[in-house]
């Protein structure tokens, strides 16, 4: 088995807050969520790219390989899963970075794409 880090693009209160209102206004939506919305809607490479500084670390899974750590991110077990912070189940636009060798694969809208690299971000270690 293999340990596998997942991030995510989380909302904050604050930001569902904004959104709301600028909805209520008719007003023009923040950068943030548009490329927010294009790794959900029309996930690629490039949109994955795009959004990378929105994403943030939110769990470990250990797996077998990345069907397995959908599996896991949507069913379970939880003694699979080492949470860091709050997250939604693993969906399109979700990165999953393969800790062993750094390859690095979004949620495509079926199966998986292949980023390559990690940026070599800084992230938090978890053990499971």
């Amino acid at each position: 088995m293999a340990i596998y880090r997942i991030m995510q693009i989380n909302m904050t209160q604050k930001q569902v807050n904004e959104l709301n209102h600028l909805r209520s206004k008719g007003m023009e939506l923040p950068e943030w969520y548009e490329k927010r919305e294009a790794t959900l809607w029309r996930p690629s490479a490039d949109a994955i790219r795009d959004a990378w500084d929105h994403y943030e670390t939110v769990c470990y899974i250990k797996a077998d390989d990345l069907d397995h750590v959908f599996e896991i991110g949507n069913l379970g077990p939880e003694d699979s899963i080492g949470r860091i912070g709050p997250m939604h189940s693993i969906s399109v636009g979700d990165v999953i970075v393969d800790t062993g060798d750094d390859e690095v694969w979004y949620v495509d809208s079926c199966g998986f794409g292949e980023l390559g690299t990690t940026y070599n971000r800084q992230v938090p270690s978890y053990e499971i």
